[in-house]
């Protein structure tokens, strides 16, 4: 007899009862040899004859039992999507090469006083390298902002023709071949600095989207089938298994099952999902397995539109800087300068050659390192490690002015106050059973569902019996049946209770103690006599305290708080705000977000993806939310980390820094330039450019080409 051994998946398979239910119920199955159940991973391994019985037959078998089981091995398939081999571009090592040898050789040529035919050659090189820079000046100049390609493009244009009018002439002049070097150094370099740029975008886009997988398994009419991700389509029902990618985002019809979803949230932590639960394209199914309706594929999936937004406030050039700003004036500097410079050489008996060389040098010398890729760099690098760190800029305006506010306001729930509270302090009064205290508690809380009643159920789901008088609680329990609890005993809150006969001085002293600490406390009234104090809180988030701290160093806080009156003055003296504004309503919010916005720049954060606010400058949403499309929010923190607020602050502070340095310092670059290659070096040299500041700038691109490698 041949045997078939198969591996079956078990979704909500997790306690040992289960396990031998399983087991009993398929070895005395006619076919089945042998069964074994791994609890730890739920899985069902059976030995079985396949001419007695199928795999279908066991799966009915199992789901008898009360389980969802699928197979765990996934069915074969004719095609599967090749993965993309493609790396990145690197940079052109050709352009070094080409670049330093013509340094070599135009020295030579200039040495030996070669025939101007040499620099026609050059020029026309350089019209080949430029062409990219001729589709950029083309864009700057539909878009009206001419700018750095829109001067590289003049010089290297003004360079070509010289040559050529320098060749009829057969004039024997080193000045083409300069000229030539000069628009080719700043293309080289644009052209490079322009690859680096594009590399790091696509690159965010490519390990985001590496999450997604390429293929699932499909419910249709013939039963299990593989089908591609890209082909999917909304409403049909995947098969999702133990240790594999979720490809879309849906809602889960059946199973249970444990599921990693740091890729959107950045937090290592399992999330049960069961029916009903809506999943993640790009987390990952770690224990049991789900059936998932399609809701959303594609781009339309939250984790590729976590990857566009992050891409286009990357590509963003709309940044309001200073100096985008003066680049805004570049062009028009740049050609007056080279205008003058041009007329003012002449004027002072310099040759032609010399005035419409020194004109060339400044336009090129500007080019080169006058760029908005200047500032648009800085833009990308913050957007992307932004992004790394789950703080994701909805777009550039964002990116810009979280830096600049001077006023946060911050609501409390799931940010710095955890919007579920627990229970701290469970007394028994006088000689109240513990056991029995427990037993009328849980009766009561069960049947209620605010959330504080929740909070007890959960702790006392939590505790187990005390074995002191536990024949106390078994006679307790036959006489005290549920209507007889629920008609005897009495769970208040002490905020709405004042029954003196009940509380005596020294109850009243220990919920004083309690409310002064922030508690909500309830007191359990039966046969008239108080029989125990429970206390409850909603606990302050983790690492919430230092991060307010930071923020009240960065910017001025308010906090949006509710609660009691006790409970205020406990989140005021331990978080140490104290601009709290208790109880408000959204007009009132708005309101006083609204009165602050005229002389101040202001940002709105809070959990809720539903709510925002209309008066803010920023608004800022703690956690993911199933729809991305929506433009009420600007930035967004995934980790509902309030120390992740604090790093989008400071990460638009430093490059608000670094831009406003950077214009300080391409202003001076550009004055320099004009004073090196406008005056200078006509004044001390018969050609506007020494031999050696090519070899000099050669060693520049050396340096840049390697670092854009590492």
């Amino acid at each position: 007899m041949e045997t078939v051994k198969q591996t079956f998946s078990v979704a909500n398979l997790y306690l040992n009862a289960s396990a031998d239910t399983i087991h009993q119920h398929l070895i005395n199955t006619k076919g089945i040899v042998t069964v074994t159940v791994t609890l730890s991973d739920r899985n069902v391994t059976v030995e079985y004859d396949p001419t007695i019985i199928t795999a279908d037959i066991i799966i009915e078998k199992i789901k008898a039992c009360g389980y969802h089981a699928y197979t765990r091995e996934i069915p074969t398939s004719d095609f599967l999507i090749q993965q993309d081999t493609k790396n990145p571009k690197k940079p052109n090592y050709r352009i070094l090469f080409v670049f330093v040898f013509e340094v070599i050789l135009l020295a030579i040529l200039w040495i030996l006083h070669i025939t101007p035919w040499i620099g026609l050659l050059f020029s026309i090189h350089s019209l080949y390298v430029g062409r990219v820079i001729f589709m950029h000046a083309k864009k700057e100049i539909q878009n009206k902002n001419l700018s750095s390609a829109t001067i590289d493009s003049i010089a290297i244009g003004i360079s070509f023709f010289y040559g050529i009018f320098l060749t009829i002439q057969n004039t024997v002049n080193a000045y083409p071949f300069m000229i030539s070097m000069i628009t080719i150094l700043g293309t080289n370099l644009y052209k490079t600095k322009y690859l680096k740029y594009m590399q790091q975008t696509s690159t965010t886009s490519l390990n985001i989207k590496q999450y997604i997988p390429e293929n699932t398994a499909v419910f249709n009419k013939t039963g299990e089938v593989i089908e591609e991700t890209s082909q999917l389509k909304k409403n049909q029902i995947l098969i999702i298994r133990p240790n594999e990618n979720i490809p879309c985002d849906g809602i889960v019809v059946e199973g249970y099952a444990s599921v990693d979803e740091s890729t959107l949230t950045g937090v290592q932590s399992n999330i049960t999902k069961s029916e009903g639960s809506y999943v993640y394209a790009g987390t990952r199914c770690i224990q049991g397995s789900l059936q998932i309706k399609v809701e959303k594929i594609g781009e339309k999936t939250t984790l590729l539109q976590f990857a566009k937004l992050a891409e286009e406030t990357a590509n963003d050039k709309s940044f309001d800087s200073p100096f985008k700003n003066f680049s805004k004036y570049l062009f028009l500097y740049s050609i007056i300068a080279a205008i003058i410079l041009f007329f003012g050489w002449i004027l002072v008996g310099k040759s032609f050659s010399i005035a419409i060389s020194v004109s060339i040098a400044v336009l090129a010398s500007v080019a080169m390192n006058a760029l908005t890729i200047a500032s648009e760099k800085e833009v990308l690098e913050k957007a992307i490690y932004a992004a790394k760190n789950h703080v994701l800029f909805r777009n550039v305006d964002a990116l810009e002015t979280a830096g600049k506010a001077e006023t946060l306001f911050l609501e409390q729930d799931d940010i710095l106050i955890t919007s579920k509270p627990e229970v701290t302090d469970f007394i028994p009064l006088e000689e109240t059973d513990l056991n029995i205290m427990r037993y009328i508690a849980y009766t009561l809380s069960n049947k209620r569902h605010d959330s504080y009643s929740r909070a007890i159920t959960r702790y006392l789901k939590s505790q187990k019996i005390s074995s002191v008088n536990l024949s106390v609680l078994t006679n307790f329990q036959k006489t005290h049946q549920t209507d007889t609890i629920q008609s005897t005993y009495q769970l208040n809150n002490t905020h709405d209770f004042s029954n003196t006969d009940v509380i005596n001085s020294t109850i009243n002293q220990m919920i004083d103690e309690l409310t002064n600490q922030g508690k909500t406390v309830f007191i359990l009234i039966g046969e008239n006599q108080a029989l125990g104090l429970i206390a409850t809180q909603r606990p302050i988030v983790s690492n919430s305290l230092q991060a307010i701290h930071s923020l009240k160093e960065l910017t001025d806080v308010h906090l949006f708080a509710r609660g009691n009156i006790k409970e205020i003055q406990y989140i005021k003296h331990t978080c140490d705000i104290e601009n709290i504004h208790a109880n408000v309503d959204m007009n009132e919010k708005e309101n006083l977000i609204k009165s602050c916005s005229h002389d101040s720049i202001s940002m709105y954060a809070n959990a809720d993806s539903s709510s925002s606010s209309s008066t803010a400058d920023v608004n800022i949403q703690f956690g993911i939310s199933q729809n991305l499309d929506s433009e009420d929010n600007d930035i967004i923190l995934t980790r509902k980390r309030l120390s992740d607020l604090v790093f989008a602050i400071q990460t638009s502070a430093k490059l608000n820094e670094q831009i406003q340095f950077k214009q300080i310092a391409i202003i001076a670059y550009h004055v320099l330039a004009v004073v090196l290659f406008g005056f200078i070096t006509p004044i001390f040299f018969d050609i506007p450019l020494p031999t050696i500041l090519p070899c000099i700038t050669s060693i520049y691109v050396i340096r840049f080409l390697f670092q854009s490698h590492k």
